[in-house]
């Protein structure tokens, strides 16, 4: 089989994405395992993002670049099984992001409200797991293995494969953009009336001063941070939503399979691209991630010169 240049140019990316987001991701998760029990809700919720992102780069990618070169032998259990894993991972990633704009909306407009216990928290990111595997369950049960090395969703008719895809689209895609756009709005007008309030008040020392300042500066790194997680949540993953409504609601025309082709093919890289670019937001626009990755990237190669 020839292989042709693009295969090696999808070679190099996926590389590339495996080095950023296993590292990335294993120093986002090292970082916060560091602080013990004095993790906030917020991080708690990073570090389960940072899990589900580290799990898709170690199991999932791996498979989808080996499949650039030869096909998979696709049994009951991997169609089953590891098939649907794809769409749990998504779910995790979509869910935990979705969480972390409901909490840094609470703790912003509601700071004198008690903060959220560690156990509420451990439940909020059970049920996330638990929701990611309940809602995909369905794959598990309509997949199956077909020749040669293919895995097929067998619905009872197409109406049912229609009402499941819709649904996937709404939980996956449309609802949490809807409720994270309502949480930055109800953020964004609370900072603009404090701001004003603030400049209306009365007279404060430097010291207050000061203190505002860099409450002011911490609390806007972390929303410039999730912002940027959640705007490139909302373009890469539109491709691959776009594609699976054209197959199931579209009119099946040669134009539009070219259409549908070219959405995966973009899709494809997206999907993985999104598993590693976390990490790389929270190094570029957060200070105090920036400091402890470094950190850890210069103990760990001190202790390698030890040895």
């Amino acid at each position: 089989m020839e292989i042709q240049p693009k295969t090696y140019v999808r070679l190099a990316v996926n590389v590339a994405i495996f080095v950023v987001g296993f590292i990335g991701n294993l120093l986002t998760i090292i970082v916060i395992c560091r602080k013990g029990q004095n993790k906030s809700a917020y991080q708690m919720l990073v570090l389960n993002l940072a899990i589900s992102d580290f799990l898709f780069i170690i199991s999932i990618l791996p498979m989808a670049t080996y499949e650039l070169f030869g096909v998979i032998d696709k049994s009951e259990i991997y169609c089953r099984v590891i098939w649907p894993m794809f769409t749990i991972f998504y779910f995790l990633s979509i869910f935990t992001i979705t969480s972390m704009a409901l909490q840094r909306c609470r703790s912003i407009l509601l700071p004198y409200r008690p903060k959220l216990s560690k156990r509420k928290t451990f439940a909020w990111i059970t049920a996330i797991w638990f929701a990611s595997f309940i809602i995909v369950s369905p794959l598990a049960v309509v997949t199956t293995s077909v020749y040669p090395g293919k895995c097929e969703e067998e619905w009872p008719s197409l109406n049912h494969r229609k009402a499941y895809t819709m649904a996937l689209f709404l939980l996956q895609y449309l609802l949490p953009l809807l409720i994270i756009t309502i949480m930055y709005a109800k953020i964004t007008s609370y900072l603009l009336n404090s701001s004003q309030v603030t400049r209306s008040g009365g007279f404060v020392t430097e010291e207050q001063l000061a203190a505002e300042a860099r409450r002011i500066k911490k609390r806007n790194q972390a929303i410039r941070t999730l912002a940027a997680v959640v705007i490139l949540f909302a373009i890469f993953l539109f491709p691959g939503q776009v594609a699976w409504l054209m197959i199931d609601f579209g009119n099946g025309g040669s134009s539009q399979e070219k259409a549908i082709d070219i959405l995966f093919a973009f899709s494809d890289v997206l999907d993985n691209f999104h598993a590693c670019i976390n990490p790389v937001i929270y190094c570029l626009l957060n200070t105090r991630y920036r400091k402890e990755y470094f950190r850890c990237l210069v103990n760990l190669f001190r202790g390698n010169r030890e040895n």
